[in-house]
């Protein structure tokens, strides 16, 4: 399954892939690429693409940060810390294949590097 892996450290957008026969779940590949504990989705428009991201990103004193905006959805730009994994859902809320491409995603996001927070 195809999802995109957002990475405000080198500040690269790239997809990367989750093959069920692996001895990793879904949670535990999710958590494994975006390098974190606990994750939060974050819906990106009505057309089931959600953005899975470090939920206790913005608890750290230093991290790298990017800015999430979507002029064609109704939401404000979204400062986001840590990696960040985009994925589609399916009417039942599951995982599936994004349907978004790098294409659609590099206009939206802008990388705001290594910032303290508090």
């Amino acid at each position: 399954m195809r999802s995109i892996l957002i990475n405000p450290i080198n500040e690269t957008i790239k997809e990367v892939w989750y093959d069920k026969n692996k001895e990793l779940s879904r949670l535990e590949w999710i958590k494994d690429n975006l390098s974190v504990r606990t994750i939060s989705g974050i819906r990106l428009d009505d057309n089931g693409n959600y953005l899975y991201v470090d939920d206790e990103g913005m608890l750290l004193n230093m991290n790298y940060f990017f800015r999430y905006t979507n002029n064609d959805f109704y939401v404000e730009p979204v400062l986001l810390a840590g990696k960040g994994l985009v994925v589609s859902t399916d009417e039942e809320g599951n995982d599936i294949e994004s349907e978004l491409t790098i294409g659609d995603l590099k206009p939206k996001i802008e990388f705001l590097g290594r910032k303290a927070l508090h």
